[in-house]
């Protein structure tokens, strides 16, 4: 039997994610969240905030370890992937850590293996614009709880110098990558009563060649107060590398 695009796709991105996990060195692409570190930050304060002493799922868990940082306030978390290298990476450590209330498990994220309202809370970074996501977003709306929230770190596809980087580093990414544009957020909005997006990247890029010094840091705080104003306009914020969503059931 031939396989489906779909499963192809999934293929793709099940190798590609364990060769990344079985690497030994980090890609060098992880060294420029250093321009978004406010994203980071605002990332996290709503998740630890909406997660403590709540059922949670983690959407692409890679090797669990923000799954089992979570464990101490949550009531129980669990972490899928697509990786089974990621997952038993999270799993060992799990064991290792004695941690009881994180469960962790090869999943197909368009498809999830969980009853309806399983979870309060859904959280994940740099996951979606992996997917199909009329797909991800139905299973994740499927599997949360009646008022539950689901909150993601994703990039944004428009800014033209940060997709002329993208084509100059295709080794770097998988064929199937999709950064969100702001037509996706109509699919959004069409699964869930809320949509809360906060934009982040666009002055601070400029702090990417400076990040290992002191003057990186200046540069990033001079661009966080500008784009405190420039993302604000309409038009321009669709310019920026990362939004921060915030769903609603």
């Amino acid at each position: 039997m031939m396989q489906s695009h779909a499963d192809e796709r999934l293929v793709r991105e099940r190798d590609f994610h364990n060769e990344r996990f079985g690497a030994t060195e980090a890609r060098k692409e992880d060294a420029f969240y250093f321009a978004v570190g406010a994203a980071v930050a605002a990332y996290w304060r709503l998740v630890r905030q909406a997660t403590a002493g709540k059922d949670v799922l983690e959407y692409g868990c890679s090797n669990g370890q923000s799954s089992i940082g979570l464990a101490s306030t949550a009531r129980h978390v669990t972490g899928i992937d697509i990786s089974d290298v990621a997952i038993a990476q999270a799993n060992a450590e799990a064991a290792r850590r004695s941690i009881t209330n994180a469960t962790f498990k090869v999943d197909n994220a368009e498809k999830m293996d969980f009853p309806t309202e399983s979870f309060d809370v859904v959280f994940g970074s740099g996951i979606l614009h992996h997917l199909s996501l009329e797909d991800a977003l139905r299973e994740i709306r499927r599997v949360l709880r009646p008022s539950g929230r689901a909150i993601f770190f994703e990039p944004l596809g428009h800014n033209p110098a940060i997709n002329f980087y993208r084509r100059r580093t295709p080794e770097s990414r998988t064929i199937d990558e999709h950064p969100l544009l702001k037509s996706d957020f109509d699919i959004v909005r069409a699964h869930f009563a809320g949509c809360d997006l906060q934009f982040f990247g666009l002055s601070t890029l400029a702090s990417i060649p400076f990040r290992m010094g002191a003057a990186g840091r200046t540069i990033r705080a001079v661009g966080e107060r500008m784009d405190n104003l420039l993302l604000k306009i309409p038009g321009l914020k669709w310019q920026a590398w990362i939004v921060v969503m915030t769903l609603q059931a």
